[in-house]
């Protein structure tokens, strides 16, 4: 059974004896962003009416595993010696029926994925509540369609006012779907007025009540309220998955975003948008397509210098508007039970609603350009994300948690705030406890947006986001050596934020590189030396700082056609059309004199560590990168590592505690994989201390002296003489 995970005082993952721990692992599974039945992947062509007339009715049992196929994949997981499972699930999946009608079917298979998982052992889950660009019905996943009726959309029509962009359009008219092209979303109609709407609808939105409440409290109630129904449904019928410390915590809502909060000027793209490809309306121009009203858009693509303007385009939906009739509203609000304050006129666009624009004989007219700029307790100063972190957020946060702790008062919580922008400072406030932990995401810029990994040259992407500088070409650094080194500095930075900001653990619950670089290159001559030095890249930087993570992602349903079935999104660090060696280790046996001193009745008292059963990494991509090596638990602090991969070295330095001499507990253990370091074939050298090696867990027990500690392990060069190590493994 995993031990139960702490916090120390100083913001760091501990047992309970204060020895630090490290969390890693995987997301399982970006399937469960698409229903099981019907199978609706984004590259599938949909039937407009069934697509969205049959919503209510579909399933998301199986997704992401049938329960027959979980011990196989999860064995992966572990071979791999990875710890913790990020568990992603949707809200549509839950509340797909309507508002309060739970699909008990799906969260009764949820909860026999997860005890399958706990009955295989050795592995922490935390749930994460996933959401892309709001729904799957404005490009992404996340929220069912019922929401965006709420809001008096008609997403029928989302395609021809370009208020969402759906893979499955660009499928159906037979065109090829632009790389990374999806998130745009997060910048069109249905998109930003959702999260404007769920984050500060009492703000900008008063008008738009529903059943006596603000569309504001209306959405967040509904979303948390289904969160909090499966997280008691798996407390009520299986206790034990909390009790063994499987499940060891549930995260806020992933990826949450501003809207139009903030907009100064609605008749201008903002200038700090640093995504723009494609079509890049200002949103007033949003507002207009959104009504039918044609309209002249800038075109963009992304450059190494950031976006770059390649034209404009005349987008005509010829009065197609997609927002809801009065009849269509009303046949809507009679099937959900919905009753609609008086002052929330149907047909129209809501911002028209609220003045910000309006139609004159002269045409349409921006009556309010910078009218989500100010908030009423902000009457003067504009606003800001910073300023929606501290408020529109925390507002939700408080809720969350408050929920979330009336039912959970020992489980881990994981607030995540906006994607690479500041936390909010909140240390030593009500709403930090210990057992808060703050939840970071990283994608480099370049590899993610290219799909390629540039071994001459990159950029700081974190430093871009942040506004550091003034053209990003500033931004840009020179070689394989320096780029490495800037992943890894903007990892730290984002760590010493939420230190500085909360005083808690960061954790990067969704980190990783595309697998489709090149142009698929790899899959057609089996070379893969740009992901394997990508992917080795981005782990050593979140080694050197000991960071938790749990990579994006291992998709169950991966292919090289289609990727994760998702936006032509390919990070799954496994494929079944990937081909290598099954590699099922059979290990030498050992015997106590092939160690310096092996210690009697070896027992991994410890967070879990890998398998212990035959190794299996069939499937899983670039396995040098992936496969590392990393201190499970250290009986003090961590200083530094550093994992050499063409070397094949692995170096640790450690603080350890002032008891090592005299505590019988006073051992760290790493995982050294045998497939890097084969038994019989590696040194170690050390600053003190002796070493026994667990090899049915790969799992190596360093017993060392207090203060700081070193060690180094590396293969035998059979032509060299190399100094006599302190321990050879032979």
């Amino acid at each position: 059974m995993p031990e139960k995970v702490f916090i120390s005082s100083d913001g760091e993952f501990c047992d309970r004896n204060g020895n630090a721990i490290v969390l890693r692992g995987v997301n399982l599974d970006p399937i469960t962003k698409i229903p099981a039945c019907p199978y609706l992947p984004t590259h599938t062509p949909v039937d407009e009416s069934s697509y969205y007339e049959n919503a209510d009715e579909v399933s998301f049992v199986n997704h992401p595993l049938p329960l027959e196929d979980i011990e196989e994949h999860i064995n992966r997981l572990k071979s791999l010696g990875y710890n913790c499972i990020r568990f992603p699930f949707t809200w549509e999946a839950l509340e797909h029926q309507g508002p309060g009608k739970y699909d008990f079917e799906y969260i009764d298979y949820v909860i026999k994925v997860l005890k399958k998982i706990g009955s295989i052992g050795g592995l922490y889950v935390y749930l994460d509540p996933h959401q892309d660009v709001w729904s799957r019905f404005c490009g992404g996943s996340g929220a069912p369609l019922w929401t965006l009726y709420a809001a008096g959309f008609n997403p029928r029509h989302f395609n021809a006012t370009e208020a969402a962009v759906l893979h499955n359009h660009y499928s159906a008219e037979g065109e090829a779907y632009p790389k990374m092209l999806w998130p745009t979303n997060y910048f069109k109609l249905a998109c930003q007025t959702m999260f404007t709407l769920f984050f500060a609808g009492k703000d900008f939105a008063p008008k738009c009540q529903i059943n006596g409440e603000n569309i504001q409290d209306y959405l967040q109630n509904r979303f948390i309220d289904a969160v909090m129904v499966l997280y008691s449904k798996i407390q009520e019928k299986a206790p034990e998955l909390f009790a063994e410390n499987c499940i060891i915590g549930l995260e806020t809502i992933n990826e949450p975003n501003c809207g139009y909060f903030g907009e100064r000027n609605l008749e201008q793209v903002p200038r700090d948008r640093n995504l723009k490809r494609g079509s890049t309306p200002t949103g007033f121009q949003s507002f207009l397509l959104g009504e039918g009203h044609a309209a002249l858009v800038e075109q963009y693509d992304i450059s190494i210098f950031g976006p770059t303007k390649i034209g404009t385009k005349e987008i005509d939906p010829k009065g197609t508007s997609c927002w809801l009739t009065n009849e269509e509203r009303a046949q809507l609000d009679s099937r959900y039970g919905w009753q609609r304050a008086a002052s929330w006129l149907p047909a129209q666009c809501i911002w028209k609603l609220h003045g910000v624009w309006a139609e004159n004989e002269g045409g349409p007219t921006l009556l309010r350009k910078d009218y989500f700029a100010y908030v009423a307790e902000s009457p003067l100063s504009p606003v800001n994300d910073v300023y929606f972190s501290h408020h529109q957020f925390v507002s939700f946060y408080k809720r969350f948690q408050r929920a979330f702790r009336k039912i959970d008062k020992e489980s881990l919580l994981f607030m995540q705030g906006l994607v690479f922008k500041q936390p909010p400072q909140l240390k030593g406030s009500d709403l930090i406890d210990d057992r808060t932990v703050y939840s970071c995401h990283f994608y480099d810029g370049m590899s993610l947006m290219f799909k390629t990994w540039n071994r001459k040259f990159n950029v700081d992407t974190f430093g871009i986001v942040r506004g550091r500088y003034f053209n990003p070409a500033f931004s840009v650094v020179l070689g394989e050596t320096n780029i490495r080194k800037c992943l890894k500095r903007q990892l730290r930075e984002m760590k010493q934020e939420v230190k500085d900001a909360l005083s808690i653990p960061c954790f990067f619950t969704e980190i990783g590189m595309p697998f489709d670089m090149d142009n698929k290159r790899a899959y057609k001559n089996g070379d893969f030396s740009s992901q394997i030095s990508a992917v080795d890249a981005l782990q050593a930087a979140l080694e050197g700082e000991n960071l938790s993570y749990s990579l994006w992602c291992y998709c169950s349903k991966n292919s090289h056609e289609y990727g994760d079935e998702w936006n032509n999104e390919d990070f799954s660090i496994w494929s079944s059309q990937h081909s290598n060696q099954r590699l099922e280790a059979e290990t030498p046996r050992l015997e106590a004199s092939d160690f310096v001193t092996l210690t009697e009745n070896l027992e991994l008292d410890t967070p879990p560590c890998a398998r212990k059963n035959k190794l299996d990494f069939s499937g899983i991509r670039v396995l040098d990168a992936v496969l590392r090596p990393f201190p499970i638990k250290i009986h003090g602090k961590f200083i530094d590592a550093n994992f050499d991969l063409p070397a094949k070295t692995y170096k640790l330095e450690i603080a350890a505690r002032a008891d090592a001499e005299i505590s019988p507990d006073a051992h760290s253990f790493i995982f050294l994989p045998q497939h890097h370091f084969p038994l019989g074939r590696i040194t170690i050298n050390s600053s003190s201390g002796v070493f026994a090696y667990h090899q049915d867990y790969q799992v190596l027990k360093w017993f060392h002296s207090s203060g700081k500690q070193w060690l180094t392990i590396s293969l035998i060069d059979a032509d060299s003489r190399a100094p006599s190590p302190n321990c050879t493994i032979s």
